[in-house]
Parts: structure tokens; sequence; C-alpha cells
């Protein structure tokens, strides 16, 4: 893809911000919020003479830098965690606090909608975040491609604050 290519699909992506004030044990912070219209997407493409796939990177904390890469291992979508960044899946009904399992990454397989939570370790505190997305193989008659999908995402900068899976 070239560099004119990628900026014209930058400027049509459009992305809404929001945040939301929010206190916790006597500490503030906000929820910050975005929706990706449309949907961010990565594709793996497969097919007898070439593999080639695409990479996301997400600056959920909006400090700069890179939170989490979203990329391919073995044809399945892989979600990698920067430093002291984790990743789990929950419930919706879930607060992400109260989920029993972390790791550094985590694949998303198609056809399954996972609620996939975040949190970052900042100096003996976690904040929470969550990711809006789901993967397909195939589309438009296209069975060697597998698309990853981006649709909104939310994080608090609030330590330890009980933030829900979608709550925004």
């Amino acid at each position: 893809m070239n560099k004119s290519t990628l900026a014209l699909l930058l400027l049509m992506i459009v992305v809404a911000t929001a945040c939301k004030k929010v206190e916790y044990n006597g500490q503030t912070g906000k929820i910050l919020h975005k929706t990706y219209s449309p949907a961010l997407n990565i594709n793996y493409v497969m097919n007898s003479e070439e593999q080639y796939w695409d990479t996301l990177k997400l600056d959920l904390d909006q400090d700069g830098a890179t939170d989490l890469k979203i990329c391919f291992q073995y044809e399945t979508p892989y979600i990698i965690g920067s430093k002291d960044w984790e990743l789990s899946v929950a419930g919706d009904d879930l607060y992400i606090n109260q989920v029993g399992w972390w790791s550094r990454d985590y694949h998303v397989y198609c056809g399954q909608m996972n609620a996939i939570c975040v949190r970052h370790n900042i100096d003996d505190d976690y904040c929470y975040g969550w990711l809006n997305a789901y993967a397909t193989q195939g589309s438009n008659g296209q069975v060697d491609v597998i698309r990853y999908y981006l649709r909104e995402t939310g994080y608090c900068t609030c330590p330890n604050y009980p933030l829900k899976w979608g709550e925004k």
C-alpha cells in the first residue's frame, strides 16, 4: 500500500472520542472512549503465491506510546500487550477488575465475539479498559481472507476504578 492510499484511508476513518469523569477511592480520572466508523480492520490474506498481513497499533491511554499491537499469528488474530499491559476475556456483565486471569497476549478466533478486557499496571495499581472487536473469515466470496474488526475502545485513567466492559 503506498503512502497516498494510506493517507486517504486514514482520512476516511471517522474517530469519535468522548471522555467521562469518574471518581473512586478519592482519586479522579476519565473514561476515554473511542468509536471507529467504519470499524478499523486488519487483514490476513492467504493464497498459493504469497501471504501478507497488517498490524494495528493502539494507544488506549493516549500517552503517545503503543499499548497494544494487533496482528496475526498462525492465521489467527493476535493481540499483544506492551510492557505492563495485560489482556483477558470476560462477560459484558462483569466488572473488569473481577476477571480471574490475565495474559500479555491473546488469540481471537473467527466467529466469536469476545469481550476483550485490558489492564495496565501503574505503580502497583491497575487502570482497566476494553475492546469491542470481532474476527471473520472470508467476505465477498474471499474465503482466503481473515479480517479483524475493531469497533470501539474504552480506557479508564482512574486507578482501580471498577470499569465494566463497554462502559463509556
